[in-house]
Order: C-alpha cells, then sequence, then structure tokens
C-alpha cells in the first residue's frame, strides 16, 4: 500500500512538473507579446510546480483519512502555489485581450470552487461520522 502511494506520488508530481513546461511554452506564444517576462513567469513556475505537486497530493492524503485541518493547510497551500504564476500573468501582463483574463480567472475559479466543494464534503461526511459514533 506505502509502495503504491509512493508511487502514485511520484508519477503525480512528474506529471505536474510536465505540466509546467507545458504552461511556460504556452506563456512564451502568447502571453510574451503583452509584456509578460516569460523568464519570470518561468521561475515563478518551476518554483510553485513542485510546491502544487507536494502540497495537493499531500492534501489528498489528508482528505482520503479525514484529517480536516491538515487538508485545510494543505488546500491552502495548493491553491497559492496553483494561482501564482497566474496572479503574475495577470498582473504584468500589458494590453491583454479580456479574454485571457477571463480565462485565467475562470480556471482559477473553477479550480478553487471544486477544491473547497470537496473540502465541504469531506467535512460534513467527517460530522456525520463523529456524531453517529457517540
Amino acid at each position: 500500500m506505502i509502495q503504491e502511494r509512493f508511487y502514485v506520488q511520484k508519477v503525480w508530481f512528474g506529471l505536474i512538473i510536465l505540466w509546467s513546461f507545458v504552461r511556460i511554452a504556452t506563456a512564451e506564444l502568447y502571453f510574451a507579446k503583452y509584456g509578460i517576462n516569460i523568464w519570470i513567469f518561468a521561475v515563478i513556475e518551476i518554483v510553485s510546480s513542485p510546491i502544487l505537486a507536494r502540497a495537493s497530493s499531500r492534501m489528498a492524503v489528508a482528505l482520503k483519512y479525514h484529517e480536516i485541518r491538515q487538508s485545510i493547510v494543505w488546500g491552502g497551500l495548493t491553491m497559492l502555489s496553483f494561482s501564482a504564476p497566474d496572479v503574475y500573468l495577470l498582473t504584468a501582463g500589458r494590453g491583454l485581450p479580456w479574454i485571457a483574463y477571463g480565462i485565467v480567472l475562470l480556471l482559477m475559479t473553477v479550480a478553487g470552487t471544486a477544491s473547497v466543494i470537496k473540502l465541504k464534503q469531506k467535512v460534513s461526511l467527517q460530522a456525520s461520522l463523529d456524531c453517529g459514533g457517540d
């Protein structure tokens, strides 16, 4: 079981790192012409990606074992590391088309909302289990 979890975490880490390079290439292709310094974006992306990988996997484990406080901590770190490159894009870009703002904000909102809903479901489940045990 521990071996399987370790393997899944390594695969997840690899996928997030791979995704970060896709995001950097996409930013270079679409956003560099709007004043985005691709090197600053790449540094933010490369620094935040391992944090995102670790925090999101720890959040998933905490949720699985109904460790609500830990899942909140790791969830907050997940959201910060997930949104850091996007915040840079939105604040550093000059003359970005409105659709770019809309897409980035929509992605951030959908991911954040999904996380909050999942966390709320886990909290409700834990509360019902605690009440049932008394």
